[in-house]
């Protein structure tokens, strides 16, 4: 498998661990009742945890090189993924994992992504890549959209999803810059570890974190594993293919997030969980969406990426 196709591969990996991540979340604020604080902190600090610790000595020398400039840069990008963390999860516990999905990043990041990458990173999408994306979007807008439902009223919860969106889209295109000169493993273990400390800061000093029961500590760990996973699979691809084109087959986590809930519906038939009420459009609409991804995996001739990301 060529280079190019190798980290389309860990994008949509990077997707499909989301999809876990965003219904995980759905049940840790709906159905467990854990503070939307804690849920967006705890996992994030384990994850960053867990990061750090794959590569002590290469976090060690990353936050040495990083200097006051870099340490300033650093710190106003954690800033930057905490709120946009906080309103990512609390528009979940709003209005549902699939409907975050399509107004979050199926749709209004991406179009955040192109247009910073295109000002600040000079990226420019080929034609067979612009028609590629535009089936992407099209093809998650089809498998989510209940048309029967549909309204141009926006709520806290939708309003929520698309400016946690923007505070995303920014945080990659800052991402991407940054992976030119830093390792992929320390970077993203520090972002997870000083964002999700900014939250949990943030709550306590507003008074604003419950406490939850014993037995939730246990379900806060084990969600640590999703954006240490995530995140890196997620930022692997950014120096390689480019912010747009990985924002682009990120988004694929909206049709991904259905899949997943089909399959737990498998396991478990009494499990509440909203699908879409037509499911052949559903299926149609996926189908739009991986050509969109056939189109995307097809490279120019003497097309080269000018740098890849460095594991530790």
């Amino acid at each position: 498998m060529e280079v190019r196709s190798r980290y389309i591969v860990v994008a949509l990996m990077a997707a499909f661990v989301v999809a876990f991540e965003s219904i995980a979340v759905e049940g840790a604020l709906n159905i467990a009742d854990i503070d939307i604080f804690l849920v967006s902190s705890v996992p994030s600090i384990i994850g960053g945890l867990i990061l750090i610790g794959i590569y002590p000595r290469g976090t060690v020398a990353f936050t040495r090189s990083l200097g006051r400039r870099g340490w300033l840069i650093m710190l106003g990008l954690c800033a930057i993924i905490a709120a946009g963390v906080l309103l990512w999860f609390d528009a979940v516990g709003k209005i549902g994992a699939s409907k975050e999905a399509i107004l979050g990043g199926g749709s209004s990041e991406v179009l955040f992504v192109i247009i910073l990458s295109a000002i600040f990173l000079s990226e420019r999408l080929s034609l067979l890549e612009g028609v590629g994306s535009v089936l992407v979007i099209v093809g998650v807008f089809v498998v989510l959209t209940d048309i029967e439902s549909l309204s141009l009223t926006l709520g806290l919860g939708e309003i929520e999803a698309i400016i946690s969106s923007l505070f995303l889209g920014t945080a990659v295109v800052v991402t991407t810059s940054l992976l030119r000169t830093y390792d992929l493993t320390p970077l993203s273990g520090v972002e997870l570890l000083i964002s999700g400390i900014m939250v949990v800061s943030f709550g306590t000093a507003t008074g604003l974190v419950v406490l939850p029961k014993s037995s939730a500590w246990m379900i806060l760990v084990l969600l640590g594993l999703f954006p240490a996973v995530g995140l890196l699979m997620y930022n692997a691809p950014l120096p390689k293919i480019g912010a747009s084109l990985t924002s682009v087959l990120f988004a694929l986590n909206g049709i991904f997030t259905v899949g997943v809930q089909l399959l737990i519906l498998v396991v478990f038939p009494d499990a509440n969980l909203k699908l879409p009420q037509n499911v052949l459009l559903a299926v149609f609409g996926g189908a739009i969406a991986f050509v969109g991804v056939y189109l995307l995996n097809k490279r120019h001739a003497g097309e080269k990426a000018e740098f890849a990301p460095r594991l530790v």
